[in-house]
């Protein structure tokens, strides 16, 4: 439809668009690890959770800090999948290992 109204539309693969996708997300994730790094180390961490149809779980966790400049700062740092049980024991071992994929754990924990 597009390439209809617009001749010089380029139509892309998913392939292509999942890696620029990707390569986006690689790109702001070492800029946000940048940002962690040269702030003042406090980091606020919040989560939410909620269920899809009553069956499929998911997690956001957001990472609240004030960077170098004294800014306020808000960035979402993982949006997953998040299996049962949710008990307190489960949901810190999921924030633990997604603090080490970003490599703030040392600072934490």
């Amino acid at each position: 439809m597009i390439k209809y109204c617009t001749d010089d539309f380029h139509m892309v693969s998913r392939n292509t668009a999942r890696a620029d996708v990707l390569k986006l997300y690689g790109n702001e994730k070492c800029k946000v690890k940048k940002m962690l790094e040269e702030s003042s180390g406090r980091i606020c961490l919040t989560s939410a959770l909620w269920t899809y149809l009553a069956t499929d779980g998911y997690m956001c966790v957001t990472a609240y800090f004030i960077d170098k400049n004294w800014v306020l700062q808000k960035r979402v740092s993982n949006f997953c999948f998040m299996p049962p049980l949710h008990d307190g024991v489960s949901l810190a071992d999921k924030i633990k290992s997604l603090l080490c994929e970003w490599g703030i754990d040392k600072r934490i924990f």
